[in-house]
């Protein structure tokens, strides 16, 4: 039985009350899938910005998830260190002392999509044999197979393997930077063969070169400029992603979803 509903008949009642929990599980799963995107903003976008004190980026990054959760389960989201005690902190506080960093936002929200999976995947709702009145109390009540439910609960978890998988992309692209090898290289060889150039041309054109020279010393400080930006493209400035544009573009879709889905 699940909330009190006997399982070999089907009233309106009963009906409503497992419509009812069904909808609930649905939504708390789109909803921890709302916040995904958010969290793995938190985990890219570096910790600390210029002019911000630690009180604002703490009440930014709440707000930012907004009544999707409550405090209570938007603290693990949030806070990714133990301090001395094992007590949930926050990932820089001033005069905490040591901190201990124990989890990623991203794989707190994906390991309760999971969860949720299995939820949705073997939860217990019954159905009608085809042919039966939709509220006939007399009807003779179907489960779902249990190869029915694998087979939900296998549909679900690639989806979320899709998510683990980009995740662990963007994660990769944060964590590798550019060898330094690559980076000495094409500066020394820039920075001599401007000054070079530039001698070469003020010499043998005079100060009439200085105009040309200037764009092209522009355009190819540029290519150098524009490696370094690609290196991290998942900080705050306005060449980087738009992580926040993502999420809300990601949270649309899924309400969009739900409007969709039909009892």
């Amino acid at each position: 039985e699940f909330l009190g509903i006997n399982p070999t008949t089907r009233t309106e009642e009963s009906i409503e009350n497992e419509d009812y929990a069904a909808l609930e599980l649905l939504c708390e799963y789109a909803k921890w899938l709302a916040v995904f995107p958010v969290a793995v903003k938190h985990f890219l976008r570096p910790p600390k910005r210029r002019n911000w004190d630690m009180e604002s980026y703490r009440k930014k990054r709440r707000y930012e998830i907004g009544p999707l959760l409550a405090d209570e389960e938007a603290r693990p989201v949030l806070m990714e260190c133990d301090d001395e005690k094992g007590n949930l902190a926050w990932t820089f506080q001033d005069g905490a002392g040591k901190l201990t960093r124990t989890r990623d936002p991203p794989l707190v929200v994906l390991s309760r999509l999971q969860e949720l999976a299995n939820d949705i995947a073997y939860f217990d709702h019954s159905c009608d044999k085809p042919g039966n009145s939709s509220f006939d109390p007399n009807a003779v009540r179907e489960s779902i197979t249990p190869s029915a439910q694998a087979s939900l609960y296998q549909q679900i978890n690639e989806q979320l393997n899709t998510i683990y998988g980009a995740y662990g992309a963007m994660e990769r692209i944060k964590r590798t930077p550019l060898p330094f090898a690559y980076t000495i290289h094409l500066r020394t060889f820039l920075m001599v063969y401007l000054t070079l150039w530039n001698m070469t041309s003020v010499a043998y054109y005079g100060w009439i070169a200085l105009p040309c020279l200037f764009a092209s010393n522009w355009a190819l400080l540029g290519i150098e400029a524009a490696a370094v930006e690609c290196e991290k493209p998942f900080d705050r400035n306005r060449n980087h992603l738009t992580l926040g544009k993502f999420a809300v573009v990601s949270a649309r879709s899924i309400a969009q979803a739900l409007k969709e889905v039909r009892w």
